[in-house]
């Protein structure tokens, strides 16, 4: 049971009003209109849902300062179960509205439209192939008079040829399937008999067959679609997909209200199956546009090789007509899009109005906020996710996760997300109306609402915390983690360890007095220079403040130039194969200014690179001014932090050499080429190497904060493949991938934990810092 405080409107005998409005300012420390708003012969409720000695408590503390009070016993009524509202709602049905005349009309014409546009694809196929065989059966009636027999073999050979290949390009799209659907996460509703009879209720209320299999999902959505396709196109037999996040950020009355907008889709039964043929029709159409397969790649592979005179030629016009072809699919896919996108948008009015006419008017904003919000939490717990990976640790519930970070997000973030909302607008191509007007069209229908539950969803799964799990592992298994080896945490612990690697890297730029850049690594593995051994402690900071905007900009030019590497060292490849080619749109190779320029970086010689090294020695210097007072944990994680120091040239070049590999891969599969060949060849050999040279450098380097023991271990761990032999080049490239993240990733985590533990000691000992402002060329 429950007690309240209510002011009874008099006052303590003998008080006088005056010294209880002082009492209540100086006691209380209520503001004077809040005191004012107290006094006799004021009667309200100061305050409920308070136990029996709470509201004691507050009862002698307003009588010290002279008002009566009294306590009184509230009953708190159970919440009504949601399945009595949706079970008086399934027998009353909700008022359903009949579409229009015109509506009706023009979605009967936009389907039919474009339906037709494949069937005068296929028009067009078949009158070519009949083109084409009519030419060949009747060319012979004009070549009698015709002596040459080349000149007869190309009049027959070059079209037929080419026709043949065009014809078959262009009929391919009418008979090929589609993608396999994924293999979804299928729930047992027996076991979960209140979710059960949620669907089935609120199906009776719309007046429609309960959908015959429910599908988990990870993601922040909800659907509805046709069973098997084209199979529940024609039974309308339907499947509900329900994303877990949505599950555990919203309420019942919110979660039963989205449910409510996807039934109402299938409750416009002519218009949905419209929308399903309209929509794999546009698939159809964009997959077939743009989208290239092994053929175009055979066909490209015919055009590299040496063959007779004719054959190249023949297979040149059939290229030509297929990209004539698809520039004709592409024409049609955004006629057919733009038609369609109205009526689409049409429709989502429509389910909006069974969502408001189940959960109210008034919900729709809070719904359609909490929504946006819990995506932008996703994204969040993703990131915070990936960024643990690399310390092999993964979230065991993201639904959980997800819930968690939305209660977290910041007032500047809430706002952000409630301003995008005001701002956008409703563009001809969008598939849905702006949120704005959707709500807008909602709360204009005034509907009270048939369920009013403010408890959890969840509260409609018995089993709820297992699906949330099974789905979030299934996530990780269709991006390919190996979660089985991962030490799998709860959200509290992940989250709180992600935000602490945070405050690290915050503590990192606060140290540096925001110079720190990624890259390239200060060469801290140098000893510190004789000119700085006699420095102390705040004079080796103060010297870094005042020289703070020279580096800066040395550091950035520095990272610039590690950008520009890459490109350098791809296009001087291709000039050592006599290619020509440009570092940019309006810079071409200059290779007697540009190969110089690509070794100084390599070497570490330009006037950047050059300044930091005597920054690396004052860092260094003030490093071990610092952990002269530090405990084992730091100075060990500094130990590691100076030999990694050591690898920044060989890491540079790795990731030089893997940019590398991967672009002339990519160029080689799309191009072919001998020279392609060699070069992809090459810059693998060169990767390999490279990274093997710089795995036996890591493994003599111990670091305490991450597994393994030692960097290589660390890295070996991360990269499971390369515990073994090395293997062939390409088999090495592609099981290394991570390799570059992991370096990063470790080198930083160790960089933003020494000087987290430096800064800490150095306030200490009252050493003051850099405080070097945000951005360059400003004043301290």
């Amino acid at each position: 049971m429950k007690f309240r405080l209510v002011l009874t409107g008099k006052a303590v005998a003998g008080v006088a009003r005056a010294d209880i409005q002082q009492r209540l300012i100086e006691q209380l420390r209520l503001p004077p209109e809040q005191a004012a708003a107290l006094l006799p012969p004021a009667m309200r409720v100061i305050k409920q849902g308070l136990d029996r000695q709470g509201a004691e408590r507050l009862r002698l503390r307003f009588e010290a300062v002279g008002l009566e009070t009294r306590v009184e016993a509230i009953e708190i009524a159970p919440p009504i179960d949601p399945l009595e509202s949706l079970r008086t709602l399934a027998g009353t049905g909700l008022k359903r509205s009949r579409p229009s005349p015109s509506y009706v009309l023009h979605l009967f014409l936009v389907t039919l439209c474009c339906v037709l546009i494949p069937a005068l694809y296929a028009g067009l196929v078949l009158a070519l192939a009949g083109a084409l065989g009519w030419y060949l059966t009747h060319l012979h009636l004009y070549l009698d008079e015709v002596r040459s027999v080349w000149l007869k073999l190309c009049a027959y050979g070059i079209p037929a040829i080419s026709g043949g290949v065009l014809l078959l390009f262009m009929a391919r799209p009418l008979f090929l399937g589609r993608r396999p659907p994924e293999r979804p996460m299928t729930l047992d509703l027996a076991r979960e008999p209140r979710l059960r009879a949620v669907l089935e209720h609120l199906s009776q209320a719309i007046g429609l067959q309960p959908p015959v299999a429910v599908d988990l999902s990870g993601q922040v959505n909800a659907s509805v679609h046709f069973e098997g396709g084209w199979r529940g196109f024609f039974t309308g037999r339907k499947v509900l997909t329900i994303g877990l996040p949505l599950v555990a950020g919203l309420t019942v009355q919110q979660f039963v209200g989205v449910l409510a907008h996807e039934f109402g889709h299938f409750a416009q039964r002519f218009g949905l199956r419209s929308s399903f043929l309209i929509n794999h029709v546009n698939a159809w159409l964009e997959a077939r546009s743009y989208a290239r397969d092994a053929w175009d790649d055979r066909l490209d592979d015919w055009l590299e090789r040496e063959l007779w005179f004719p054959l190249p030629l023949a297979l040149s016009l059939a290229r030509s007509g297929i990209a004539l072809s698809r520039w004709i699919m592409g024409g049609c896919f955004r006629l057919s899009f733009r038609l369609s996108r109205s009526l689409s948008r049409q429709m989502e009015f429509d389910a909006d109005r069974y969502e408001a006419l189940v959960s109210g008017s008034g919900t729709f904003r809070q719904t359609a906020l909490q929504l946006r919000t819990l995506s932008e939490a996703w994204r969040e717990v993703d990131r915070h996710n990936g960024r643990l990976w690399r310390e092999r640790r993964l979230l065991r519930d993201m639904p959980e996760a997800t819930a968690l970070m939305a209660s977290r997000l910041d007032g500047a973030t809430l706002k952000a997300i409630e301003e995008s909302l005001e701002r956008q607008a409703t563009r001809y191509w969008d598939t849905h109306p702006a949120d704005l007007d959707r709500i807008r069209y909602s709360e204009a229908l005034a509907a009270p609402g048939h369920l009013h539950d403010r408890r959890p969803a969840a509260a409609l799964f018995e089993r709820f915390v297992d699906h949330c799990q099974r789905v979030t592992l299934a996530y990780y298994g269709d991006l390919g983690l190996d979660h089985q080896g991962a030490q799998l945490q709860d959200s509290h612990c992940l989250l709180q360890a992600s935000q602490q690697r945070e405050q690290a890297l915050d503590q990192l730029q606060e140290w540096s007095g925001r110079q720190w850049r990624a890259e390239p690594w200060l060469p801290l593995h140098l000893p510190v220079q004789e000119a700085h051994g006699s420095l102390d402690w705040q004079a080796t900071i103060d010297l870094l403040r005042q020289q703070s905007p020279e580096i800066a900009r040395a550091w950035e030019s520095a990272e610039q130039e590690q950008r520009q590497r890459a490109a350098l060292a791809y296009c001087l490849s291709w000039h050592q194969c006599g290619v020509n080619s440009w570092l940019s749109d309006h810079e071409p190779l200059d290779p007697a200014t540009h190969q110089p320029l690509y070794h100084r970086i390599d070497e570490g010689r330009t006037p950047a690179q050059q300044h930091l090294v005597p920054v690396a020695s004052l860092y260094r210097r003030r490093l071990e001014l610092a952990l002269a007072k530090a405990d084992d944990a730091t100075r060990a994680a500094a130990t590691a932090l100076m030999q990694m120091s050591g690898l920044g040239r060989d890491f540079l070049r790795l990731r030089e050499a893997q940019e590398l590999a991967s672009r002339f891969v990519a160029e080689y599969r799309h191009e072919g080429g001998e020279k392609a060949d060699r070069l992809s060849h090459d810059a693998l050999v060169r990767y390999q190497d490279l990274a093997l040279r710089l795995l036996k450098k890591a493994d003599r380097i111990a670091q305490p904060l991450l597994d393994g023991e030692t960097l290589g271990g660390y890295l070996r761990l991360r990269c499971p493949h390369l515990q073994g032999e090395p293997g062939q080049p390409m088999a090495f490239f592609e099981q290394s991938q991570t390799l570059i993240d992991s370096l990063s990733y470790a080198f930083a985590r160790v960089a933003s934990e020494v000087a987290s533990g430096c800064l800490a000691i150095e306030r200490e000992h009252g050493i003051r810092g850099i405080r070097l402002i945000a951005r360059v060329g400003a004043t301290a």
